[in-house]
This record gives structure tokens, C-alpha cells and sequence, in this order.
């Protein structure tokens, strides 16, 4: 189909932007002609500089938009619970299809990705009633501890949870669904702290996905389960960053499309000031959440097992 509007959202701050360009001149090179892609950036404070660069980066049937959502954030502020740990940014892919009632589907994509693959091709898989379409998580596919918190906690089969850095998001049943205020409900019934707003949307989704080929969403992570020639979107999860480690799998692929960007020497100048004591960190902190994923599966009082108790409301839980 030619000529059709093709939302895109990424959500990030002015430290991710430079990221989510090098993502942005991906797509664009490797997008079919004829359509027109909407590229919306939500955020609540990004520089005009890196505003500039992305919006000189249009043209070819590529808009750019910046969208604040503070006003958002702050209309619903008073129902959140309070976390220290929550970046701001993991709320924003929830406010899509309310804020945008044109839209009946739309792209949502991480800033840590990189798109060798047509876009539209993603975007015009036919969702009919599903809520959403992903692709699996492979931490959850590939590594026990993390399946079995899935399933022992959140009340999700190991093999039916999806990664939410790439999603189609089907905004008619996102808005028929209410799912903005069944995450703001879950909120406040149950703290998840492993994968955060990723499990609640895969709790709400439950059994309503249009399962994706993983090759629209590769994650850089344990055993690649398909070919290199098939990766369509590549995604950098947890410390898989080239810009902070210089033995990154498939890092070849980020800095092909980052020297294509006036952004380029910023990167490479993070990659050179990140230090072994900061990687050791990271490593560490990857260590750390899957205890935390250990810890949570094994509390008498984790989310599923309130649930089974009654402690939990039945009309809110999806299990």
C-alpha cells in the first residue's frame, strides 16, 4: 500500500536522543519510497540543538515531531505511586493512543535500535482485534531464572511475553481497552521491579498479542535464534551498547549508520570516556536484576500469589 501515514513514536531524553538518531537515519535509509512516516519523539525536555538535527534530518517522506508529554505525566501524577527507580520514559509508550485519537495503529521503537529492514513492512502486518503486536523476550525464552519469574510472578508463560522496546501498538483497542488506566490500576496494586512497565503491559496484553517474527525485533542477547541475513531491527538491550562497549555483538551495524550522522564524534566521545569501572558496573547491575528476578519469584507475597489468595482484585487481574 503507497502513501499511506506511518506513525513511529520513540520516547527518550536529551542524554538517549543522539541514539534515537542513529536509529532514525537506519530506518530512513532502508524505508521503501511513497509513504509517509510521521516520526513523533516524546519527551519532556530535549535540547533545541539535537531538536534541529533531527528535523534537518526530514525530507524523503520523513516528518519529525517533537512532542512534550510533561503536561500528561503531570495530569496523572497524583495516581502514581512514587518510585526512585521508574525513568520517566518507560511511561510515555503508554500515552499513544490516547493522545493521538487519529491514529488506529502506531509504531513504538527504543532509541537503542538499529533498522535494516523496511518499516513498512512492520508496520502493515494486519493486527485485527489483538491489542498489540511484539516479539518474543528472549531473556525470558533463554534464561530460566527469568522465565520462571515470569510465570511464578507476573502470570505470563515464559514463551508468551514480549519484549516492549518494538511493539505494534493497535490503538483502537488500546483506547476500547482502557489499557492507560489498567496500567495506572496495576500500578497501585503491585510494584513490578524486574522489567517494570514491560510487565505490566505483557500482564494486561495476556493472550491478546500478534506474535511478530523475531527478526522485527533481534535483541542483542544470548543465542541469536535466526539468521544474521534475516535481521530486520536490531535491538541493543541491557549492556549490549556499542556506545559503551567495544566488543558489542553486530556493533558494526550501529556505527555504519551513526558516521551518517552529525551526532557521530559525540558517540565515539562516550565510548572513549566510559571507563572499565563503568562496564564492570553494568555487568554487575545485570547480575543484580536477575536476583532481584530470583528474589521476586520466591516472595510469599509476589504478585500471582496474592492473586491465587484473593488479595488481589479479580476484576483487575488478567491471569
Amino acid at each position: 500500500m503507497s502513501g499511506q501515514i506511518i506513525p513511529i513514536f520513540y520516547a527518550c531524553d536529551d542524554n538517549f536522543v543522539k541514539y534515537a538518531i542513529v536509529s532514525l537515519r537506519s530506518m530512513m535509509e532502508n524505508a521503501s519510497k511513497g509513504n509517509q512516516y510521521r516520526i513523533h519523539v516524546l519527551n519532556t525536555g530535549i535540547s533545541e540543538r539535537m531538536k534541529q538535527i533531527m528535523y534537518d534530518m526530514a525530507g524523503d517522506g520523513f516528518e519529525v515531531r517533537f512532542v512534550d508529554v510533561s503536561h500528561e505525566i503531570d495530569s496523572i501524577k497524583d495516581r502514581l505511586p512514587i518510585r526512585d527507580y521508574y525513568s520517566k520514559t518507560t511511561y510515555f509508550r503508554l500515552f499513544i493512543a490516547e493522545m493521538f485519537p487519529e491514529y488506529q495503529k502506531a509504531i513504538y521503537i527504543d532509541s537503542d535500535t538499529v533498522v535494516l529492514g523496511d518499516i513498512a513492512e512492520l508496520y502493515n502486518h494486519e493486527l485485527g482485534d489483538r491489542w498489540l503486536g511484539g516479539a518474543h523476550e528472549q531473556a525470558m525464552v533463554q534464561i530460566d531464572e527469568y522465565g520462571t519469574y515470569v510465570e511464578e510472578c507476573v502470570g505470563v508463560e515464559r514463551d508468551n511475553y514480549f519484549n516492549a522496546g518494538v511493539i505494534l501498538i493497535n490503538c483502537e483497542q488500546f483506547r476500547r481497552q482502557r489499557v492507560l488506566e489498567q496500567f495506572i490500576q496495576h500500578l497501585h496494586e503491585y510494584d513490578f521491579v524486574v522489567t517494570q512497565d514491560e510487565d505490566y503491559l505483557n500482564l494486561i496484553c495476556h493472550n491478546h498479542v500478534l506474535w511478530l517474527d523475531t527478526k522485527w525485533n533481534m535483541e542483542v542477547f544470548g543465542e541469536i535464534p535466526i539468521a544474521e541475513s534475516e535481521f530486520r531491527i536490531l535491538h541493543f538491550i541491557m549492556v549490549s551498547k556499542p556506545w559503551h562497549f567495544r566488543d558489542c555483538r553486530y556493533q558494526e551495524y550501529f556505527w555504519k549508520y551513526a558516521r551518517m550522522t552529525s551526532v557521530y564524534q559525540e558517540i565515539v566521545d562516550v565510548l572513549d570516556a566510559y571507563t572499565d569501572e563503568e562496564r564492570a558496573e553494568d555487568v554487575a547491575s545485570c547480575d543484580r536484576l536477575l536476583q532481584t528476578a530470583v528474589n521476586e519469584t520466591n516472595r510469599e507475597d509476589n504478585y500471582l500469589k496474592m492473586v491465587k489468595e484473593g488479595k488481589i482484585s479479580q476484576d483487575i487481574a488478567k491471569v
